[in-house]
């Protein structure tokens, strides 16, 4: 704008010279030369300042048009042909503003998978490290000689078989975590009699629980005309998750205690619950059960065995059948762990 105005003014003074004192007076006149060497000074800044402009509005164009695609707001095509305004300033900046806080997300994302990486290398190591420390240390005891001691032997080979199923269970449940969470692992849903699948779980199952004195209890409810459940989902992997599940409730039960498998075909779900009356689990443990390695109890969980990633490999299989499953424990009581299927 300051521009324009002087231009205006030096055109308006040359004119005034040209009119007042003529053309071959105008040329002689100091003021007349002072004026057009001004008036050119003048064009040049006005053109130089607007290639200027014209370089700095395409750069906040594509700027703000590259940060406000990450919000798909608006497109570069509204700054077009457009001149340059506060308007186009307060957008970059909200613009840069957005980039920063998405930025700033993504480092406190990147941080928070680095911390579960390390978490989980760190359990993973020590997992393995147990029954591989304890199966070393019971073959170099009997290379030294115990191997000629028939009872320290064969309890020692018990012992180092124990740790190999141990350790070849551990393997295989890394192996179906990282199947579920890279997408590798395929559902095949189809049909299927899950009060069936139930039964056979609690049969397959009852001999370990007779040994802990635990009573298995399984209801259905809105069985169909065939006396049969059906639900939609993958038979295998469910399977394997109701496995989980009721070797949970037997491990952290007690003696003399009940474990209760409960079916209930309500209008299109069926909602599954496996409850028991063990020892419970603490409020402040409830939201990180389903984590990878997670135990409550570490020294009653080296007890009973596992691999710490039961509860994690159930909670994929119930997502991915698009679910949820829900726990509900109090200590000293028990817990129950509940999903539904769809009959659809």
């Amino acid at each position: 704008m300051v521009l324009t105005i002087s231009f205006c003014a030096v055109v308006s003074l040359i004119f005034v010279l040209l009119i007042t004192t003529g053309l071959s007076g105008a040329i002689t006149s100091i003021w007349f030369w002072s004026s057009l060497c001004l008036l050119s000074l003048l064009l040049f800044l006005h053109f130089t300042f607007r290639s200027f402009l014209s370089g700095l509005r395409n750069d906040i164009v594509a700027l703000t048009s590259k940060a406000l695609s990450h919000n798909e707001q608006i497109k570069h095509s509204e700054f077009r042909n457009r001149i340059l305004s506060l308007v186009d300033l307060e957008r970059l900046s909200d613009a840069i503003e957005s980039i920063a806080e998405k930025a700033t997300k993504d480092i406190s994302e990147l941080k928070r998978l680095e911390q579960v990486r390390s978490e989980f290398l760190g359990n993973v190591s020590h997992e393995l490290r147990t029954p591989i420390f304890s199966i070393q240390g019971y073959l170099e005891t009997l290379i030294d000689g115990a191997i000629d001691d028939p009872e320290v032997r064969d309890e020692f080979l018990e012992k180092a078989h124990n740790n190999m199923l141990r350790l070849h269970s551990l393997l295989n449940d890394l192996i179906e975590v990282s199947r579920i969470e890279s997408g590798a692992m395929k559902m095949s849903f189809r049909y299927f009699d899950l009060l069936a699948l139930a039964t056979g779980v609690v049969s397959a199952m009852e001999s370990t629980a007779n040994m802990a004195e635990i009573t298995f209890y399984l209801e259905a409810k809105g069985k169909d005309r065939d006396g049969k459940i059906m639900a939609l989902g993958d038979r295998k992997h469910i399977e394997q998750a109701l496995v989980n599940l009721v070797d949970n409730a037997i491990k952290y039960n007690r003696r003399g205690g009940e474990v209760r498998v409960a079916l209930a075909s309500i209008d299109s779900t069926v909602h599954v619950s496996v409850s028991d009356t063990g020892i419970g689990i603490p409020p402040e443990h409830l939201n990180r059960i389903f984590e990878r390695f997670y135990r409550v109890d570490k020294g009653r969980s080296r007890d009973v065995g596992g691999s710490g990633l039961g509860l994690a490999i159930v909670k994929h299989i119930i997502e991915a059948h698009g679910s949820q499953i829900a726990v509900q424990s109090l200590p000293e009581t028990g817990t129950s762990f509940n999903f539904a299927l769809s009959r659809d």
